[in-house]
């Protein structure tokens, strides 16, 4: 774990990654500077792991410049809940793990959390 200081800049440090209250021990996924929870300001990180599809949806018409379809999942990993981009289609009870970040458009500045399914193998 990583631990963090409120007057240090916040910004994500890996995309498979939560954050932890140092206060209440709540756990989140998106970048705060204070705990959703407790609003505690000292927090840590680690890896999430692989986490299960809890709901999916296939987006088909999109604005410009976004892919279509565009696969959604909802992931729980343990306590957290993550809405994220799908490299390719999957469903409801599959594994699934962080395979990096994606911007929805291209020049976009804004980068988002992207799931791949895991194999049999993996």
């Amino acid at each position: 774990m990583t631990r963090h200081d409120p007057h240090d800049r916040i910004e994500r440090i890996g995309v498979e990654e939560a954050f932890q209250c140092s206060h209440c021990g709540h756990r989140w996924y998106y970048t705060r500077s204070y705990c959703p929870n407790c609003r505690g300001e000292t927090f840590e990180t680690d890896a999430l792991g692989v986490g299960t599809v809890v709901a999916v949806t296939t987006v088909e018409v999109t604005p410009p410049d976004v892919r279509s379809p565009n696969w959604l999942a909802l992931a729980r990993f343990d306590d957290v809940r993550v809405l994220a981009q799908l490299e390719a289609p999957a469903s409801k009870g599959d594994r699934v793990r962080f395979s990096g970040e994606y911007r929805l458009r291209s020049g976009d500045e804004h980068r988002g959390p992207r799931l791949t399914v895991v194999t049999e193998e993996e």
